[in-house]
């Protein structure tokens, strides 16, 4: 079909301005030799090089040195269809890595030249997310675990043993021990519980919190004194603890947290907690441990003073209500954090919590059903922090394996909870939420009334706020196609209609509409 002139021009200046404002690195290089021939500005800021010293290199000169054999098998391949590989990186002029994603086009002849176009998105924030996420869950596991302790340990020496091995038990953390600090001549710290692969890194260990004792500038002498927390990211780089760097590096140690705690008016001790790992404590795994020091403090002290049983009791179901509290919390910042993975999804969670709560009230329900539902809605996707991130982001449809990779995470999301001491069922109701009234459902394919009322609310609310957003693969359907497909759903026996026709009213005569993502 002839274009005509205005319109050509115009197509080619749109083509030219997604070029330049693209926000991914873009190339184009000849197939046959590599060399590079056209960068785009995004390409100058991702590699560091200006364009002119781009169309100088090869594709593959874009990777580090290890990088190269791989990449060239890639660009081979590329020669012959198109296609997305991950686990490269961009080595900046500067000298520091970049991991990218790479897509590449199918070979298109232009001046007799058969060229390859290639895209490079940055991935390094998502990276980042994903470790500052994995480290949460390190510590948030521990946490549950050790919460468990504090429910059931009745006496002080089975509470710090049991706190020690829910901390180093199936976790990252190599080392955890609490320290007492006596009120002796030389203010000696008397190690009174230890768990974890390097535990022998205390063997024969003597400190003192003392500031006059050369053994008394390490953490946990400063956390004793100052009762404040101490964190060092680098025990080879840190003249705090350079008395003890080389024994540190024998057993892997990189990094540590001392928290400190009170046991009594006069009495300190201090949660000292040791990784391999130099990013380990980030500010949220940070706050986990220090509540975790506060509430080891408060079962010492309500088990040490030998309360009656009513007062015991009492005391106990505070803690249990403390620490609910605490996991509540954290768990909404994991999630909060969790969202990042995935930038098309963020917001969903809570959006779902906004809903799932519009509808219980509309149902009558009182807090005791709608403060469960809200916490399982705003953690109902948490078994994808096992997915990987290219499922997530895949900008089109899934094929049946990645489906069926996606269907896995009610199930990982229960494992991840099932342990937390909640005094609700939050594990039961995310694992639920994608079961369907016939049975249909997944993962248990659990029918009727074997599926929790939480769990089917959430997964109306799940359907609307899923289908009314953008997602890679589709734009927006809108509140209205969502509700017609719940409609449709409920009339094939998979939604509870009663609840599909209160959520339906809500919108169509109460005028409802889902909230902005806040928290």
């Amino acid at each position: 079909m002839h274009v005509p002139k205005t319109e050509s021009s115009r197509h080619l200046a749109l083509l030219e301005l997604a070029w330049t404002f693209a926000r991914d690195a873009k190339f184009a290089a000849d197939a046959r030799t590599g060399l590079i021939f056209e960068a785009n500005p995004a390409a100058e800021r991702l590699t560091g090089y200006s364009r002119d010293e781009l169309i100088t290199m090869r594709a593959t000169q874009l990777h580090p040195p290890e990088e190269i054999p791989a990449a060239m098998q890639e660009f081979q391949r590329a020669a012959a269809e198109s296609v997305s590989v991950h686990g490269f990186h961009v080595l900046h002029k500067d000298g520091h890595i970049v991991p990218v994603v790479i897509n590449t086009s199918e070979i298109r002849i232009i001046d007799g030249v058969p060229v390859t176009f290639a895209v490079f998105r940055d991935i390094a924030d998502i990276t980042l997310n994903e470790q500052r996420l994995a480290h949460q869950s390190w510590a948030l596991s521990a946490y549950a675990r050790a919460a468990v302790a504090l429910s059931q340990c009745r006496s002080s020496q089975q509470l710090l043993d049991s706190i020690c091995q829910s901390i180093t038990t199936e976790s990252e953390y190599l080392l955890a021990w609490i320290g007492l600090a006596d009120h002796d001549d030389r203010k000696s710290i008397r190690q009174i519980a230890s768990a974890g692969k390097a535990v022998h890194y205390l063997d024969d260990a003597n400190f003192s919190w003392s500031a006059d004792d050369p053994t008394g500038r390490g953490p946990t002498a400063m956390s004793l004194r100052t009762g404040l927390p101490q964190l060092l990211h680098n025990f080879a780089t840190e003249p705090a603890v350079a008395f003890w760097a080389e024994r540190a590096r024998s057993f892997g140690i990189h990094s540590s947290l001392s928290v400190p705690f009170d046991i009594s008016q006069n009495r300190r001790a201090a949660l000292m907690i040791y990784s391999a790992d130099p990013t380990a404590f980030n500010p949220k795994a940070v706050e986990v441990f220090h509540n975790l020091a506060t509430q080891i403090g408060h079962g010492l002290h309500a088990i040490e003073q030998e309360i009656d049983l009513n007062q015991k009791r009492e005391q106990l179901q505070k803690a249990q209500e403390q620490i609910t509290d605490t996991l509540t919390k954290t768990i909404g910042a994991m999630a909060r954090t969790m969202e990042l993975r995935d930038p098309y999804t963020a917001g969903h969670e809570s959006r779902v919590a906004a809903l799932a709560n519009a509808i219980g009230n509309a149902l009558g329900w009182d807090d005791s059903r709608l403060q469960p539902m809200h916490l399982a809605a705003m953690v109902h996707d948490m078994g994808k922090i096992t997915i990987p991130i290219e499922i997530l982001t895949k900008p089109t449809r899934l094929s049946i394996a990645e489906y069926d990779i996606i269907k896995e995470h009610p199930e990982t999301a229960y494992t991840i909870l099932k342990d937390i001491p909640f005094s609700w069922p939050i594990a039961d109701i995310v694992r639920q939420h994608h079961e369907k009234l016939d049975g249909s459902g997944y993962p248990l394919g659990l029918t009727a009334e074997k599926i929790l009322p939480e769990s089917r609310v959430l997964a109306i609310a799940d359907i609307v706020e899923a289908l009314s957003s953008a997602r890679p693969y589709r734009p927006a359907r809108g509140i209205e196609a969502a509700l017609d497909e719940i409609e449709k759903l409920a009339a094939a026996g998979k939604l509870d209609p009663d609840i599909v026709r209160v959520c339906c009213d809500l919108f169509r005569r109460q005028g409802y509409t889902i909230p902005s993502p806040h928290y």
